[in-house]
């Protein structure tokens, strides 16, 4: 998982279980799944936007853009 993901969820206040590895290890897939879904969501509604706008959602720029947003909180599609 991306240490920004981590970072965040620090600062959304996640403590980890103490206990069992097992639980622990729970609790990191289902953050790193939420980040998911919200990196998706986030995407889908920037491409919404800027198709309203009248902008070209095809381009290059974009795709670059929407790579970029990936690789800086670690998602991987």
């Amino acid at each position: 998982m991306n240490e920004r993901i981590l970072e965040l969820a620090d600062e959304a206040g996640y403590k980890p279980l103490p206990g069992f590895d097992f639980a622990n290890s729970l609790q990191e897939v289902f953050i790193k799944k939420f980040a998911e879904l919200i990196v998706r969501e986030c995407k889908e509604n920037f491409a919404k936007v800027w198709y309203e706008q009248g902008v070209d959602c095809r381009g290059a720029e974009l795709d670059k853009f929407m790579t970029g947003f990936d690789q800086h909180f670690g998602v991987e599609e």
